[in-house]
């Protein structure tokens, strides 16, 4: 039986601003990120976050269709978390990400598999291994252009497929 994953959304986003190897990272990021890794195994995955579910075009950047990504409002991250590692009627195929005391003490008590963020981060982003498989420009160097696949890689995250742009109205 496929394992499950279970991250703590705003705890990792916290550890990879201190740790991982690309700036700026963000929810909708983080989640691209986790779900390229995911693509290699066949365990479920799901990422939880404090907060109401976003609206709108974040909501869809926040999409996925490899991994679960839930919104704890009105409970927090770490309740949604402990409650599924409650109801697991199998909690040794549970990973859980998280370096918050109260998930590790649960994960630990009901024997699931258990990793801290930094150890997580370090497999998201193995060494040698490039983000995205690309160099990062240097200060000063223009970067490359981006080729029609990864134009359209963009235009898949973040074209909510409405043809609304004021600004081209302006400019007809």
């Amino acid at each position: 039986m496929p394992g499950l994953v279970l991250i703590d959304g705003n705890n990792l986003l916290h550890a990879m601003h201190a740790h991982a190897p690309i700036p700026h990272v963000g929810r909708e990021t983080l989640v691209k990120i986790v779900e390229r890794w995911a693509r290699g195994g066949d365990e479920s995955v799901t990422i939880v976050f404090d907060g109401p579910t976003p609206y709108g075009a974040l909501r869809k950047q926040m999409t996925s269709k490899r991994i679960e990504v839930r919104f704890a409002a009105p409970a927090t991250a770490d309740d949604v978390i402990v409650a599924t590692i409650l109801r697991e009627r199998d909690p040794a195929r549970v990973l859980v990400v998280s370096d918050d005391t109260a998930i590790r003490h649960e994960a630990r008590a009901r024997r699931c598999r258990h990793a801290g963020t930094v150890a997580f981060i370090a497999e998201l982003f193995p060494p040698g291994a490039k983000p995205e498989g690309e160099r990062r420009p240097q200060r000063g160097e223009k970067p490359p252009a981006i080729s029609d696949k990864e134009k359209q890689e963009w235009l898949d995250i973040f074209d909510d497929g409405k043809d609304d742009d004021p600004f081209d109205a302006m400019t007809r």
